[in-house]
């Protein structure tokens, strides 16, 4: 089996180089050219890495499809690239590829995990655009997995996006996705005002953050068989010491993205930077205690 790895081609000393990507808005990292509504920076970073130990702990794992040693796994937006660097430790035999549109957070992963184990030797990271036919050749991983990729593939590609996942999958392999059932749920008044921020850009851009009940139907577009369903309700559950910790995590969670998305806000619908806060600081103090939970589905299926 071979696997071609995309290097980003270094521009001739003469050659002007491409525009970047990215601006900076409110002193936060925003992408540019891409539908993506999160800022793309350290604190950012840090939300996805807790967020990786949120849905660890609800499903019981990196993942739920029955995958049995792969020799090849690809993590398709990968973000940091944790969940890849976990499985690259779960499976030391296996090639694991995580990429993204940004190569900031796997960088500075990188930068602070060091030579060390913690950073293993057979991930490796590279520049890809998910929204584009992936650089790979057909049948090339035995485990594909995309996790919560809603805010930035619109509703109307999502199929292309599947049929690529499936495309670079060879026969006998495993595609996983993840993604929300609905949006998250809270009796915190603060929080639904927060939220219809991005719920707005959302729909500006052709985005829905809830698509884990179309998944089934992407999936056998893409000639994916033997399809399963894992649905998790996070932050909710019999009251065990897992469970309050799982709450927890979400709350901070959500609070956090909200926080995160405050440039965004001030930016695309002119709230006042004092209210955001104010807005935010009312949710930090509600969430907790009125609670709130997010359906979220885990889709798994074969390519025969």
């Amino acid at each position: 089996m071979r696997l071609f790895f995309w290097r980003k081609p270094q521009p001739h000393p003469t050659q002007l180089e491409a525009p970047r990507r990215w601006t900076w808005l409110f002193g936060r990292r925003i992408l540019t050219d891409t539908p993506y509504v999160m800022p793309k920076d350290a604190a950012e970073g840090d939300r996805l890495e807790a967020q990786n130990h949120l849905f660890k702990l609800a499903a019981g794992g990196l993942y739920r499809a029955p995958v049995r040693q792969p020799r090849a796994i690809l993590d398709v937006a990968c973000g940091t690239g944790i969940w890849a660097r976990e499985m690259a430790l779960a499976f030391p035999r296996a090639q694991v590829i995580g990429i993204d549109i940004d190569p900031s957070l796997p960088e500075r992963a990188s930068e602070i995990l060091g030579p060390s184990g913690q950073f293993p030797h057979n991930f490796r990271f590279q520049v890809a655009d998910a929204l584009q036919p992936l650089p790979f050749e057909d049948e090339a991983f035995d485990f594909v997995h995309a996790r919560l990729i809603s805010p930035f593939v619109p509703i109307k590609v999502w199929p292309q996006v599947v049929q690529e996942m499936a495309r670079v999958l060879r026969r006998g392999g495993m595609l996983e996705v993840v993604d929300g059932e609905h949006v998250p749920q809270s009796p915190s008044t603060s929080f639904r005002q927060i939220f219809q921020f991005p719920q707005a850009l959302l729909e500006k851009r052709g985005l829905h953050v809830g698509m884990g009940d179309a998944l089934r139907d992407y999936f056998q577009q893409a000639g994916i068989q033997r399809i399963q369903q894992r649905k998790f309700t996070l932050g909710q559950g019999k009251s065990t010491s897992g469970t309050v910790r799982q709450q927890r995590l979400l709350a901070a969670d959500l609070l956090a993205a909200m926080a995160n998305f405050k440039p965004l806000a001030v930016h695309q619908f002119g709230i006042a930077e004092g209210e955001f806060d104010r807005l935010c600081q009312q949710a930090k103090e509600e969430v907790p205690r009125l609670g709130i939970h997010w359906p979220v589905v885990f889709c798994f299926g074969t390519k025969l």
